[in-house]
């Protein structure tokens, strides 16, 4: 892979993709073994924890709050974020299946959007939106082809024989 500095868009696309990656993996990481960012270790999945119990109970509000106050504590609801947030997040660090990464990635930030609305900062636009946005950005213009797995990855049988894995 060569790195052209002439042309930095490709370069910041797939830059953007890491860290927006590495954001999902780290709340990942720091769920499960609450590393204090947010995460005291005391809620940590390894101390008995669940990741969603005090997120859900305590600080959303809006119109889905019945809903979310119901899914908070569930074992089956702390597997899929935590699994979600790990695969999608590994999944864009390496720049591999661009596509279920893309849409794990949006429906995760659609679903924490609405975790509280309206949002306190903006009434329209919080972080999750630009989220989404940049996500959408990096998969439209090429962002997993610069600085990743990409091509190794779409070279694999089984990507080739199951194209939405690409």
């Amino acid at each position: 892979m060569e790195i052209d500095l002439r042309e930095p868009g490709p370069l910041a696309l797939g830059l953007m993709r890491i860290v927006l990656g590495f954001m999902l993996v780290w709340a990942f990481l720091d769920k499960m073994f609450g590393l204090g960012f947010p995460s005291p270790s005391s809620a940590a999945v390894i101390n008995g924890g669940s990741p969603t119990e005090y997120y859900l109970n305590v600080l959303v509000e809006g119109p889905f709050e019945g809903i979310y106050h119901a899914l908070a504590g569930n074992a089956f609801v702390d597997f899929l974020l935590l699994a979600g947030l790990l695969t999608v997040g590994s999944a864009m660090m390496l720049g591999i299946a661009s596509k279920l990464a893309t849409v794990g990635s949006v429906v995760m930030m659609a679903l924490m959007f609405t975790l509280v609305l309206p949002p306190s900062d903006n009434p329209l636009v919080d972080y999750h939106i630009v989220y989404i946005l940049a996500t959408l950005v990096i998969y439209w213009f090429g962002g997993y082809s610069h600085l990743g797995l990409e091509d190794r990855w779409k070279g694999l049988s089984l990507v080739k024989r199951y194209p939405i894995l690409e």
